[in-house]
């Protein structure tokens, strides 16, 4: 165990810059537009109340050398984001956020924080065998549905990102037994092309991507636990674009 000294010392750097921390942690997440886009104003100042009590749980963490403490907080936190609106991916992303800046504070002390966000990343993975082979092959899934949209390399990181996302919400609709998450997700999306003169087309066709590809990648009775709301979503959201898909069985 380490000296009570160095955790003290850890644990009181971060109460003493915490509105700094607070601050950096939401300039951070909030430069990913979803967050004012999906949430607005309210959204921000439930975030900043959210931020405090991440540092309260990390701080309790780190001085009882439990970072399941701070990996727990986050495993019981996800329901109730992932129904309002986000995913896991951006509870993954808000980890990152806030152990950048507090990484900058502790500086030589981080090492006592580390375990804290690894342990918080590692509790957000489901347990439910299909979503332990997603896990397995998620970064190969992402590749080869960039491919299929012939999205090369060079292509801006946020067709990646997007995919990502796609992605993230459709294994939290299955894991939840919720499959309406992912239809949301996809309105909200669908939504958000047409006010940014994007062809909703775009993005059917991504999504039927990421259905092909996981059909592709994984056993099927794994793939059938995503693709079937993914479809589902897809015939709601794009009608037009159903036959197409139904016509193979």
């Amino acid at each position: 165990m380490l000296p009570v000294s160095l955790v003290d010392s850890a644990c009181n750097l971060i109460e003493a810059a915490r509105p700094m921390l607070v601050n950096a942690i939401l300039a951070d997440l909030y430069q990913n537009s979803f967050w004012q886009k999906r949430f607005d104003d309210y959204g921000r100042d439930y975030a900043h109340r959210v931020t405090h009590y991440h540092l309260n749980y990390l701080v309790t963490a780190i001085k009882s050398h439990e970072p399941v403490i701070f990996a727990d907080y986050f495993a019981w936190n996800r329901p109730a984001l992932v129904v309002q609106g986000a995913c896991t991916h951006h509870m993954h992303e808000f980890i990152d956020s806030t152990a950048r800046p507090v990484a900058l504070v502790l500086r030589d002390g981080f090492p006592l924080a580390e375990p804290c966000f690894a342990a918080a990343h590692r509790a957000l993975e489901y347990e439910q065998p299909a979503c332990r082979a997603l896990s397995e092959q998620r970064e190969a899934i992402l590749r080869g549905s960039l491919a299929r949209l012939g999205a090369p390399e060079s292509k801006p990181a946020s067709d990646e990102r997007d995919m990502r996302y796609h992605l993230s919400y459709l294994e939290d609709a299955a894991a939840m037994g919720k499959p309406e998450l992912f239809r949301q997700h996809v309105e909200w999306e669908q939504r958000e092309c047409m006010e940014n003169d994007c062809p909703p087309a775009v993005l059917a066709t991504a999504l039927r991507a990421l259905r092909d590809e996981l059909e592709g990648a994984l056993p099927l009775e794994f793939a059938a636990v995503f693709t079937a709301p993914l479809q589902t979503a897809l015939d709601y959201v794009f009608p037009q674009n159903s036959a197409t898909h139904n016509s193979k069985f």
